[in-house]
C-alpha cells in the first residue's frame, strides 16, 4: 500500500509539474516573437507604448457578422455566400479599434416556480415562471472591432478572443482582446477597463491586402471562374475578374497564400502536386472511410503534406447520396422549389491533424472550393488535378500563372469511393 500511494504521489507530482512547466512558457511571450512598435489607448484615458507582440504561431482572426450575406458565384454559376471569417498577423495591420456595441447593468436570477403540467389529460401550462433576482448588479459589455489594414481595406466584425504582449521599458503587459467582458458584483461599467484602440507607428511597407492572378495563357467566359482558399485558416475567397484578360483579383487574404481552383467549358481545375505518396495517400483513404460525415459518398483525390508536417492535407469529392433502404430514405436532401429529392456536393480541402509515430489523424478544419445541388441521375463533376496551380509564391501580391491545361482529369470514380461506414 505505501509503495502504491507513493507511486501516484510521484505521478501527480510530475503532472503538475509538467502543467506548471508550460503555464509559466506560455504567460510570457517568446523573446524570439518579431513585433510591431505601437501605442494602445485603454478606456480609461491611459494610454501604452512598447512592442507589441503575438504568441509564436497565433495570428487574428475576425468575424463578419455580414459575411454571410455576401455572394459569390460557384463553379457552376450558383450565387452562394463565401467565408465570413479573416485571419492576418500584425504584419499587414495599420489599425485595431474596438468600441461597444452594447452595454447593460444586470443582476443574477432563477426561477421560483414550477410548470403547471396535468398527467391526467397532458396539458401544461406554459406561462412564463416568475423569477428572482438576487446579488448586486455586475456589469456586461459587448465589443465591435474594426481592423484597418496598411493597403487601405478596413473591415468591422467581431474579433476572436486573442491574447497579445505589449512588452514596454518597464514591463510587458498582457492585453486581453475580447468581444464580450463581465465585470464582478459591485463594479460599475466605467471602472471595466478594455483597449479601445491599438495605433501602429512604425513606418512600414504596406502589405498587400490581396492577391492578383495574372493566367498567361488562360481566356474564361463568362460562366467560367477562379476560386480560392485561402493556406491557413481554409477560407474561401472571390476572385473576381479585372479590367484586363485573363486577370483576376483575390480580395482579403491579407499575407496566407491561397489554394487556387477554376472552371473551364464547365470543367473544374485544381492546384494539387501531380502525386501523392502511396502509403499517405493509405492512410488518408482509411481515415476518411471511417470518419462519420452528413456526406455519405467521400472520394479522395489527392493527399500531401502542408509545410508543418504534423499536419495532412486532402483533397476529397464528396456527395450526399440518396439510398432507399428497408429502414426507409436514407441520405440526399428534399428540394422545395423542384419538389423533388435532390443530392448536395462539394469538393474540398481537409486539414488534419499528423502523429508520424502512430500514423493517427485527426480533422481539423475543412475548406470548399465550390458546392452544387444534383438530381439523383446527374453524374458526379468530374475534377482535374493541375500542378501549375500548386504552391504559388505571391510575391508583391502578384502571381503570374502559365496554366497548360493538358493533363488527363481525375473523375470522381477515378480513386474508389470511400464507402459510408454506416452502410452494410
Amino acid at each position: 500500500m505505501y509503495r502504491r500511494d507513493s507511486c501516484i504521489w510521484m505521478i501527480r507530482a510530475a503532472i503538475l509539474g509538467a502543467v506548471a512547466w508550460a503555464w509559466a512558457h506560455q504567460a510570457a511571450p517568446a523573446a524570439a516573437e518579431s513585433g510591431r512598435a505601437a501605442a494602445v489607448y485603454l478606456s480609461d484615458g491611459s494610454v501604452l507604448s512598447g512592442e507589441l507582440r503575438l504568441s509564436p504561431g497565433r495570428s487574428f482572426r475576425l468575424n463578419l457578422p455580414r459575411g454571410g450575406t455576401l455572394k459569390t458565384t460557384d463553379i457552376f454559376g450558383n450565387e452562394v455566400p463565401y467565408g465570413k471569417v479573416r485571419q492576418f498577423t500584425l504584419e499587414p495591420l495599420r489599425e485595431i479599434r474596438f468600441f461597444a456595441q452594447k452595454e447593460e447593468m444586470l443582476r443574477k436570477w432563477r426561477f421560483t416556480g414550477k410548470t403547471s403540467y396535468d398527467e391526467q389529460t397532458a396539458q401544461a401550462d406554459w406561462t412564463a415562471a416568475p423569477k428572482e433576482y438576487f446579488g448586486d448588479l455586475y456589469p456586461v459589455r459587448y465589443l465591435g472591432a474594426q481592423v484597418c489594414f496598411t493597403d487601405g481595406q478596413v473591415l468591422e466584425g467581431h474579433l476572436y478572443s486573442a491574447v497579445a504582449y505589449l512588452v514596454a521599458a518597464d514591463k510587458t503587459h498582457k492585453l486581453l482582446l475580447v468581444s464580450k467582458q463581465r465585470g464582478p458584483e459591485g463594479q460599475r461599467l466605467d471602472d471595466l477597463l478594455y483597449v479601445q484602440r491599438i495605433l501602429f507607428v512604425d513606418n512600414t511597407d504596406p502589405v498587400a491586402g490581396g492577391i492578383t492572378l495574372r493566367f498567361t495563357d488562360l481566356a474564361l467566359g463568362p460562366s467560367d471562374g477562379v476560386y480560392a482558399l485561402t493556406c491557413d485558416s481554409l477560407t474561401p475567397l472571390p476572385a473576381r475578374p479585372a479590367d484586363s484578360a485573363g486577370v483576376f483579383r483575390v480580395e482579403a487574404t491579407f499575407g496566407e497564400g491561397v489554394h487556387l481552383a477554376l472552371q473551364r467549358d464547365g470543367r473544374c481545375y485544381v492546384g494539387w502536386p501531380a502525386a501523392s505518396p502511396a502509403d499517405l495517400f493509405a492512410l488518408a483513404a482509411d481515415h476518411l472511410r471511417r470518419h462519420r460525415d452528413f456526406y455519405n459518398e467521400k472520394t479522395l483525390l489527392g493527399v500531401c503534406h502542408p509545410d508543418d508536417p504534423g499536419q495532412v492535407l486532402t483533397l476529397v469529392n464528396l456527395r450526399r447520396r440518396y439510398d432507399p433502404t428497408h429502414f426507409g430514405e436514407v441520405g440526399g436532401e428534399w428540394d422545395s422549389v423542384r419538389q423533388t429529392v435532390v443530392e448536395p456536393w462539394r469538393l474540398s480541402v481537409w486539414r488534419w491533424k499528423y502523429d508520424p509515430q502512430t500514423r493517427q489523424m485527426a480533422l481539423l478544419a475543412r475548406g470548399t472550393f465550390q458546392r452544387r445541388i444534383l438530381l439523383p441521375e446527374e453524374p458526379t463533376p468530374e475534377v482535374t488535378i493541375l500542378p501549375s496551380l500548386w504552391n504559388l509564391q505571391p510575391g508583391q501580391g502578384e502571381i503570374t500563372i502559365t496554366t497548360g491545361l493538358s493533363p488527363s482529369p481525375v473523375k470522381s470514380g477515378g480513386p474508389d469511393p470511400v464507402p459510408d461506414p454506416k452502410k452494410k
